[in-house]
Formats: structure tokens, C-alpha cells, sequence
């Protein structure tokens, strides 16, 4: 069974600061498949700390630039669409 402890802040994977665990349940039969630990304000304050510095400079990024981040994510998750493909239906 898959356990998630980090949370992706500011460009990287960090431990969760919260400490409530919750299982993650396949719909299609009820099983559980994972758990996952939850955020708490301490970690969503350091995401919507980590948000505001990157607005500050993405706000000033040109179309053009923006455009290109988004082909980039597109070929990020393109090239993983098989490992998310199980994490969405298992």
C-alpha cells in the first residue's frame, strides 16, 4: 500500500508538518489503497508563502513564457501518463 507523507512547496517535496493520516479508498470496491498525510495551517502556510514569492515574478512573465511552462508540463506529464494513469484508476 502506497503512503504519502510530503507535500510539493515551493519546487520541492517536503515532509508534512501535519500529523493526520487519512486512507484513500478505490471507489470501485472500497478498499483502501493508500494514506495520505494531511496538511495542517503550518503547511499550508508555508504553500501560500511559497505562492506569493512565485506570483511576484510570474505576474511580470511575458505570453510567450507562460506558453512555454505550459508545453513544458504538458511534456512532463505526457511522459508519465502511464504511472498516472494507475494512480487515478487503482
Amino acid at each position: 500500500m502506497k503512503t504519502i507523507t510530503k507535500h510539493y512547496i515551493d519546487g520541492a517535496f517536503v515532509e508534512s508538518h501535519g500529523r493526520e493520516v487519512m486512507d484513500i479508498i478505490n471507489p470501485t470496491n472500497g478498499k483502501v489503497i493508500a494514506n495520505v498525510t494531511l496538511a495542517d495551517e503550518e503547511d499550508a502556510r508555508r504553500g501560500i508563502t511559497a505562492a506569493k514569492r512565485a506570483f511576484a515574478t510570474f505576474g511580470r512573465t511575458t505570453k510567450e513564457e507562460r506558453a512555454s511552462i505550459l508545453r513544458r508540463l504538458h511534456e512532463v506529464v505526457s511522459a508519465r501518463i502511464d504511472d498516472l494513469t494507475g494512480a487515478t484508476v487503482e
